[in-house]
């Protein structure tokens, strides 16, 4: 049997097509099928040196059920104190692990993951998990209501810092008349969470992690409502390309759901003065909605704030 879980932070991001990873670090267990560690390898090593830590683990464990039943947690720990790590992972953590499991042989992974991890990896714990449930619901609203998402990645101190810090930017642009981005942000499901939470949230939502256009933070993604990636801003200050990326996802979701008359030309208000190309896409709904007869929806949508600490 094969698991695996995300217990450290850690950023994954498309840099044009080449999936990204900064930060986070791998521990691999090699384990009874009752969970008890026999052995563990720390990092992300080569193929060769994962299976010659497993070959010694079977090799062990195989010897210590020679006897006994009672006999193998004693015979295991002797396994581990004689061992030579050399050629094997990385040689000062593996003895580090050896001296562990030698202390407290065939231990549950829960009992020691966390050592392993921040003692011997140096990295801090940090469980997905609590919050996502709450991403997952705001998407699952966007998906049943059809609205497009607007992710907001952030490297803030909390969540709360960065939705007080967009709120702010919002209102800054309700007061310049004329300016379409807060109107338009009044339409997206907004999704609010760590940049370093991506990794976990894709895993949850089944999002592949989204294509960026630099490092900088924060990253607004606008997405279709089953999280499918249309456009990417970075910083606060873009705001001209942040409005053209919502125009995207406006005119988007027409395309995909029908709008009545009414609706295609209060979008043509907001997309005309930012992109003329997206303008003549709704030109062009408004010309089949007027041949077709597309029905009525309510124009009318209440923002859905969604955020994950």
């Amino acid at each position: 049997m094969a698991a695996y879980q995300q217990v450290g932070s850690f950023e994954v991001i498309d840099e044009h097509g080449k999936l990204q990873r900064n930060g986070g670090n791998v521990a691999s267990y090699f384990c009874t099928p009752q969970g008890r560690v026999i052995d563990a390898i720390t990092g992300p090593v080569a193929g060769n040196e994962l299976l010659d830590e497993a070959r010694w683990a079977v090799a062990a464990y195989d010897e210590a059920r020679g006897g006994l039943p009672g006999d193998v947690p004693a015979k295991l720990a002797r396994a581990h104190r004689q061992s030579s790590p050399q050629g094997r992972g990385n040689g000062g953590q593996q003895s580090a692990i050896h001296k562990l499991l030698a202390g407290n042989p065939l231990p549950p992974i829960s009992a020691v993951y966390e050592e392993i991890f921040e003692r011997i990896l140096g990295q801090r714990v940090s469980l997905p998990g609590d919050g996502l449930e709450r991403i997952a619901e705001a998407v699952g609203d966007a998906k049943a209501r059809q609205l497009p998402i607007l992710f907001m990645l952030h490297k803030e101190s909390s969540n709360a810092a960065a939705l007080a810090r967009w709120n702010d930017l919002l209102a800054q642009y309700k007061r310049a008349k004329g300016d379409p981005l807060a109107e338009m942000a009044e339409s997206f499901e907004v999704v609010a969470l760590p940049l370093n939470a991506l990794p976990a949230a894709s895993q949850r939502l089944g999002i592949r992690p989204f294509a960026v256009p630099d490092n900088s933070s924060p990253l607004f993604v606008v997405t279709r409502p089953n999280g499918r990636q249309l456009a990417a801003v970075t910083t606060w200050n873009k705001t001209d390309e942040l409005t053209r990326a919502l125009d995207m996802g406006l005119v988007q979701q027409a395309k995909e759901q029908p709008h009545s008359g009414e609706q295609l030309a209060q979008l043509l208000k907001l997309v005309g003065p930012v992109d003329m190309r997206l303008a003549g896409d709704v030109r062009k709904l408004q010309a089949e909605s007027k041949s077709k007869g597309a029905p009525k929806r309510p124009a009318a949508r209440d923002e859905k704030v969604a955020s994950i600490d």
